[in-house]
């Protein structure tokens, strides 16, 4: 049953993002998938944990906190410890994080800047949450500071 829901939601994503470009606020990758088949789960769910400026809906929620948990530790953001792979994360807040927010006009938004950018809001949001390198159990916290400054933009 579990493999066929995985495949079904496997398939559905495929053939929307081939058949049509539909204008979402964000699009599944590997690690939402892979998150979806742990915490067995369609995507419609998956879609109601993010608004529209990628921000995590209800964080203190269980479901929202292993997700996001899960989520970072696949996209290699987080050890299974809840520490920061902060290469891994600039990464994808210079690249994805910019483009999900439609920010992804380089000459308006240059990738030094964000990089810069990027240095500053992880000190801003160690701070602003009292952590260091290991986030755990803070994780939709932590993405939603981060995803914030790229909104501020």
């Amino acid at each position: 049953m579990i493999f066929q829901l995985t495949a079904a939601l496997l398939l559905s994503v495929c053939l929307n993002q081939v058949t049509s470009y539909e204008v979402t606020d964000w699009e599944l990758d590997k690690a939402d998938l892979i998150c979806a088949a742990k915490l067995n789960v369609m995507k419609e769910e998956l879609y109601s944990v993010i608004d529209i400026n990628l921000k995590i809906i209800n964080p203190d929620d269980d479901f929202v906190k292993k997700y996001t948990k899960c989520w970072m530790f696949e996209q290699g953001m987080i050890d299974g410890a809840g520490n920061l792979n902060l290469g891994v994360y600039k990464t994808w807040y210079t690249t994805f994080g910019y483009e999900y927010l439609r920010k992804d006009n380089e000459e308006k938004y240059k990738i030094e800047d964000r990089g810069i950018g990027f240095d500053k809001a992880v000190v801003d949001c160690q701070t602003q949450l009292g952590v260091a390198l290991n986030i755990k159990d803070k994780e939709p916290y932590f993405f939603n500071c981060i995803i914030s400054s790229i909104g501020a933009l």
